[in-house]
């Protein structure tokens, strides 16, 4: 069956209330998370007001240019056709030729007003990855009429969420004019609604370095852990601990999903291998939300973030199923000569949550898998799949 064929689930704004339960152990000790499936709801990491938060961790790269449109087409999965013109951005990715993803990111219109000016975008990437992005770009200028600068210290990347109320009316990623208009209000005249998962994730703003944003004074200033305990819970990767350059298929890390693909769009650089697994129809592993427990501890059956309780678990640590686990010698099973093979890897953590790009068939069993963290402890891990996926996901793929 063709699962990337299917219609994507609209996130309703019923589906994004959010309940704080009074009294819950979730309440004093962490939050839980309600957007997997096999729960029923979750604590925010924000309360019920709207949130900002400054993203440092963010580099931004200017390309200007007569042919800026044209060039980044040839060279990301999805369409400058809707950008080229001005209005909200979007996420992409630079494939390698191999089809594997190189670096995860957001493009942006400048939206300059001045008349004549040269098209120009900003690319937001990890911060850590800046440099080679630059270069991996530069690869490709040729006689391409466009310029490329380092702007990531003119320009501040914010992430905001609306109030529960506001979150009612909030544009679908389509309706430029209404997102570019809320844009308008805050003070900023670049950015995205950032759709990665349905519209959970809020706006992402651009302002010159220093410039307030606009907003309510009963908007609560976020912190960055908060921004990723969210994003984590949502099951959405980012940056370089779940993009691992040269090795990540964009499918696997859900671009298709986050709407980071379009599968219409003419050649660019490594579409072969994405558009043959898109219309195969199968794609075996996923990034996907994990809960870290301690093997003496219950297997947890809503995904639920802990303050203070961390697990430091390496980025691209290797997951064993528990019954395979259990039998393991360093590498290789007591029963068998041969190497056993992995069901996935970790990715980006925050405490006793994460990301893992694991094996869809084995979290459709019910496995617990295992894992070691730096001191070589065993820590034990429970995939979710997330609300914000077709249903059909964990069934035909």
């Amino acid at each position: 069956m063709l699962i990337n064929m299917l219609p994507r689930i609209r996130i309703t704004p019923q589906r994004l209330a959010r309940t704080l339960v009074p009294g819950s152990r979730s309440e004093s000790q962490g939050f839980r998370f309600g957007h997997c499936r096999n729960s029923e709801r979750f604590i925010s990491t924000q309360s019920d007001a709207g949130t900002f938060t400054l993203l440092p961790t963010r580099g931004l790269l200017e390309i200007k240019g007569k042919d800026s449109s044209k060039f980044l087409q040839g060279l990301i999965t999805n369409q400058m056709l809707k950008i080229e013109n001005g209005g909200g951005g979007f996420l992409a990715a630079f494939l390698s030729p191999k089809g594997r993803v190189m670096y995860d990111v957001f493009i942006h219109p400048s939206n300059l007003t001045t008349e004549g000016a040269d098209p120009s975008f900003l690319i937001e990437c990890d911060a850590r990855a800046l440099p080679e992005l630059h270069k991996h770009i530069a690869r490709f200028v040729l006689r391409s009429k466009v310029k490329m600068t380092g702007v990531t210290e003119a320009f501040d990347v914010y992430s905001v969420l609306d109030d529960a109320s506001a979150q009612s009316t909030t544009p679908l990623a389509s309706d430029n004019a209404a997102v570019m208009e809320r844009l308008g209000k805050m003070n900023a005249s670049i950015g995205m609604l950032d759709n990665r998962a349905g519209n959970m994730l809020g706006y992402r703003a651009i302002v010159p370095k220093g410039r307030r944003l606009s907003l309510p004074e009963s908007y609560l200033q976020g912190t960055l852990e908060d921004y990723h305990v969210r994003r984590i819970l949502l099951g959405v990767p980012e940056g370089m601990d779940d993009f691992i350059a040269g090795m990540s298929l964009p499918l696997e890390c859900n671009l298709d999903y986050m709407n980071g693909v379009d599968f219409r769009k003419g050649c660019y650089v490594g579409q072969e291998l994405t558009i043959r697994t898109y219309h195969k129809g199968i794609t075996r592993k996923r990034v996907m939300p994990v809960q870290y427990f301690r093997p003496e501890e219950p297997v947890p059956e809503t995904m639920r973030f802990i303050k203070g309780d961390s697990h430091v678990v390496p980025s691209q640590s290797e997951l064993f199923p528990v019954k395979t686990a259990d039998t393991l010698n360093v590498a290789t099973s007591t029963a068998s000569a041969r190497p056993v093979r992995a069901s996935g890897k970790t990715g980006s953590n925050v405490g006793n949550i994460g990301l893992a790009l694991v094996k869809l068939d084995q979290v459709s069993e019910g496995n617990i898998f295992e894992v070691m963290d730096r001191e070589g402890a065993t820590v034990r891990v429970k995939a979710f799949f997330p609300s914000w996926w077709p249903k059909q996901t964990a069934d035909t793929e």
